[in-house]
């Protein structure tokens, strides 16, 4: 059966997939993408011409509670188009409104949130141990200075001991007068410890100071299926895709609460450039959609989940009584084993790594010499201590003279 010379083709905008650009006459063309160029592939092979179609909603298809679909799916049930391109997901509930061609496409869907942003220098001094080794140390610093006037039984105050615990955190020698064995055994110990902690301290400093950290981020999602459920994250995804029932239907709990919660909550996010953009920069935000896209357009602005949600097929869809569905299919099939769409997938791809690849040096720029700035908490900390001293020396000299 001949193909037909001329069809109606829904589309909607989507940025490396059909970047849709309309003339003031408000003819739409696709300016960018890789199915944009395979819908020039296949109307050069097949010969035909085409008018590409919106729908008003700018969706991609819900079913109604009327029985009606919306976006693209609705347009071609409706007959007001022919065939439906850019991205279409092809499930079981849609196959009761359309058929599908055959698959040329396969991506996992992920989420993204913001890029961590690194933490202030003046916190780095802290982060090298734990809270938990901080509050152990700290703990010792109280009660080690007790336990050696009591094992020492020296004739020193326990203020003076706390000086000399203090000086061997620091790495210097202590001056406490040893008598007995046990008692070297003891204070050995203790300076090997601490001489092995404090170096330890500044390796890892040096490490932090030189390569800034960055703050922790939600990158799977069962932790982001917990963040939603204590009300501390939220997750947006694009209005009218099948996203959400996708979500739903899935055999795992967590992913089923993510989309109920969107369902619910109705978080939805415009697909442009700007709109996931400005989702994305939002604290505690995460956005649903295909790797693709945010390895495309967000690289350096958005982190990408570890994980997926799932895997979805790609493919063209058209009316029921369409009537070239082998046609479509057996030129669909003969441009995938040829190798051409994944030569334009390997385009957009390849920008994508380029933009990747000049956000991992631009991070490897930024490694610097030491400067005031990095160093600027040590100098707060001996500034207050030179204060402390200064003040207490300068009560020393006019306190005898008071009384």
């Amino acid at each position: 059966m001949t193909f037909p010379g001329f069809v109606k083709i829904a589309v909607n905008n989507l940025l490396g997939v059909c970047h849709l650009e309309s003339s003031p006459e408000g003819v739409i063309t696709i300016a960018d993408g890789a199915e944009g160029e395979l819908l020039d592939i296949l109307s050069s092979a097949l010969k035909f011409s085409y008018e590409l179609v919106q729908p008003k909603d700018k969706g991609w298809g819900n079913r109604k509670d009327d029985g009606n679909w919306t976006g693209k799916i609705g347009l071609v049930q409706r007959g007001e188009a022919d065939l439906g391109m850019c991205e279409m997901i092809l499930t079981e509930h849609r196959k009761t409104a359309v058929d599908y061609s055959y698959p040329y496409d396969t991506l996992q869907m992920v989420f993204a949130s913001k890029a961590p942003s690194r933490i202030p220098q003046l916190l780095a001094y802290v982060y090298p141990f734990s809270a938990e080794l901080w509050y152990t140390l700290l703990a010792l610093f109280l009660t080690i200075p007790f336990l050696w006037k009591v094992m020492f039984k020296c004739n020193v105050s326990v203020i003076s001991l706390f000086g000399e615990v203090f000086y061997t955190i620091l790495g210097r020698a202590a001056s406490v007068r040893l008598t007995k064995f046990h008692e070297h055994i003891l204070l050995g110990t203790w300076v090997v410890a601490v001489s092995f902690l404090s170096r330890s301290y500044t390796a890892v400093l040096l490490s932090f100071l030189t390569f800034p950290l960055q703050e922790s981020v939600i990158r799977e999602i069962p932790r982001l299926s917990e963040a939603i459920a204590g009300g501390k994250y939220k997750c947006l995804t694009f209005e009218g895709t099948s996203v959400t029932e996708s979500l739903k239907a899935s055999p795992r709990e967590y992913v089923k609460m993510i989309g109920n919660a969107i369902d619910e909550n109705e978080w939805f996010v415009t697909p442009t450039l700007e709109g996931v953009g400005r989702a994305i920069a939002e604290k505690n935000t995460a956005v649903i959609a295909m790797k693709p896209y945010f390895e495309d357009h967000y690289v350096g602005t958005a982190s990408i989940s570890t994980d997926y949600f799932s895997v979805h097929h790609f493919g063209i869809i058209f009316q029921k009584q369409f009537c070239c569905k082998k046609v479509l299919d057996r030129k669909l099939s003969l441009i995938l084993s040829g190798g051409l769409f994944e030569k334009c997938k390997r385009h957009y791809q390849f920008r994508a790594h380029l933009k990747l690849r000049a956000n991992y040096m631009e991070r490897f720029e930024n490694i610097k010499a030491l400067s005031v700035e990095n160093i600027s908490g040590a100098l707060l900390m001996y500034l207050l201590g030179a204060s402390v001293s200064l003040i207490v020396f300068l009560i020393e000299i006019f306190l005898p003279k008071l009384r």
